[in-house]
């Protein structure tokens, strides 16, 4: 794909994303807060055209809705704008609606020509933003202490913060990644067992009941919390970590008391 970069939302520095938010009625009290959170960008294989990546995703308490895309700036060392004017897009149109905690991947594809007529090479774009408006919507107060949403799927049971650290059902989370759990009643021990399409060949962690120490691939590794039996029936164990362990990418949100977690697959964000 030619030269690639990856930003982050948090360089804004290099990165910008504006979002224009159509008012709501009076007495709303829920708001949607759409970011970008990553972005790629680059030249087509072919090298006729240049492409964005971009990871639209709601970290508010609303549903975003009625949305509306008018087209990208780019900005260069010199500070200069150019802008490129678009009134249609495949996913970001009016019939796009991001719950709380949900994500959408949105491509564009623009003429090469536009940008290297602009900048002598792709390195020297310093700013981009995606000119989008959208409208709130506010269907329900989530009064829990912590939202977990994992592959745009809310978690709903026993998911808790306990010293910090979120436990969730590793069941309800295998269910919700598509993997498998094996238990071994001698021993207390889970292995969860998910299939890496991609690399072929079977992810496994061994979850010993009452232990932080988890066996990754056949490597032991120190977690941030002890798996546990909630209630003595459901097995829970702390998020981040095994996540992590299989390659998802973890954004966090602190508003209001409320803790907000979304889980990604990285291969959303790297190409």
């Amino acid at each position: 794909m030619g030269k690639m970069v990856r930003l982050l939302a948090c360089l804004l520095a290099i990165f910008f994303i504006f979002f224009a938010s159509v008012p709501v009625s009076e007495g709303a009290e829920l708001k949607a807060n759409v970011i970008v959170d990553s972005m790629i960008y680059g030249r087509s294989e072919d090298n006729n055209t240049f492409f964005i990546y971009a990871l639209l995703l709601n970290l508010g308490e609303a549903t975003a809705t009625n949305f509306s895309y008018a087209g990208l700036s780019f900005a260069g060392k010199n500070g200069m704008d150019h802008f490129y004017p678009e009134t249609s897009h495949t996913v970001i149109n009016s019939s796009l609606k991001l719950e709380p905690g949900h994500f959408v991947e949105a491509k564009f594809e623009l003429p090469l020509d536009f940008i290297d007529s602009r900048f002598k090479n792709i390195n020297d774009i310093r700013k981009i933003s995606i000119l989008i408006l959208r409208d709130n919507t506010a269907p329900y107060k989530d009064d829990s202490a912590v939202n977990v949403t994992v592959n745009n799927k809310k978690l709903v049971q026993q998911t808790f913060v306990e010293n910090d650290v979120t436990y969730v059902s590793l069941r309800e989370l295998a269910d919700v990644l598509g993997a498998t759990i094996q238990w071994n009643d001698p021993t207390q021990t889970a292995t969860l067992i998910l299939r890496d399409n991609f690399m072929e060949y079977d992810r496994q962690i061994v979850i010993p009941v009452g232990s932080d120490r988890f066996i990754d691939q056949g490597r032991e590794t120190t977690v941030s919390g002890k798996a546990k039996l909630y209630n003595n029936t459901t097995l829970v164990v702390p998020l981040r970590d095994i996540v992590e362990m299989l390659d998802y990418y973890v954004v966090f949100e602190h508003k209001g008391g409320q803790k907000t977690i979304v889980v990604i697959p990285n291969d959303l964000l790297y190409r």
